[in-house]
């Protein structure tokens, strides 16, 4: 069995500010530390249900949160940017099954430290209409290559968004949302503990958990936070200004959406 995991920050137990998010940040090693902690206990779990290759994708802001020399040596790691698949950078086909640690609920959810991609420049993301935070694009992608996000752990916000797609989906809370900056967190230990138990679980049943599939063409509509960083995002070609602040963009596929929306991000960035 072979299997994929992405790995953000902002859903691990005991992550609630940017304290714990930035390298700048006064407690960023110890929030790197229970981050790699949470994915060793994804690939204990996957190991326990008989995966024989695991790949491990950092996929939190710079991608270089993960401390190597702490991972578990039965998994490979993929680290830095920019990569041409960002978040799901080393998903193809020849994978059975995905896994999201450390995910968060999309912008202007009620969730910790909730936010699409970069919090700075995006307000919020639709897909052929329809909210779409980091997790549904995501998974759609690997859903693209025929593989199934069996698991995703997170905070309770999150889960409502996964439930939303698909409820066969394994959530994990690993944490109660008391605000945007504040939460109820697992103790660190129960939470590596549920996650190793629930992979074991979730790539137990990989035959009931149907891909997450949307199928192209796709309209893109990206709601910026001011319309400067439309308009210069705006220069990319095919795209429109459908509104001083919105974007518009069709894409044949979704992994051209999601090459887009990491383009075009990066573009209206310029102006930070």
């Amino acid at each position: 069995m072979k299997v994929f995991i992405s790995a953000d920050i902002e859903g691990i137990s005991g992550v609630v500010s940017k304290a714990h998010t930035t390298s700048q940040g006064y407690d960023y090693q110890r929030a790197r530390m229970l981050m790699t902690q949470e994915v060793n206990a994804a690939i204990e779990g996957a190991i326990d249900a008989g995966a024989d290759e695991i790949l491990v994708n950092d996929a939190h802001g710079s991608m270089t949160n993960i401390l190597i020399e702490e991972l578990n040596p039965k998994a490979s790691l993929i680290t830095g940017t920019p990569k041409m698949l960002g978040m799901m950078e080393g998903i193809d086909s020849s994978f059975d099954a995905a896994l999201f640690i450390g995910y968060h609920s999309r912008m202007n959810s009620s969730g910790i430290l909730s936010h699409t991609y970069y919090g700075s420049v995006v307000s919020d993301i639709t897909i052929n209409g329809k909210a779409s935070g980091e997790f549904y694009i995501n998974a759609s992608v690997a859903g693209s290559f025929g593989v199934p996000v069996v698991l995703v752990s997170g905070d309770d916000v999150l889960k409502e968004e996964v439930l939303d797609i698909n409820e066969d989906i394994q959530s994990v809370v690993v944490k109660t949302a008391q605000g945007r900056y504040a939460a109820n967190c697992i103790a660190p230990l129960n939470a590596r503990n549920l996650i190793r138990e629930r992979t074991r679980e979730a790539l137990n049943q990989i035959e009931k958990i149907k891909n997450t599939q949307t199928e192209g063409p796709i309209e893109l509509k990206i709601r910026f936070l001011n319309s400067g960083f439309a308009e210069v995002a705006s220069l990319m070609p095919r795209t429109t200004l459908a509104e001083s602040s919105v974007v518009a963009f069709t894409a044949e596929n979704i992994v051209e959406c999601y090459r887009a929306v990491m383009a075009l991000i990066k573009i209206a960035a310029s102006l930070l």
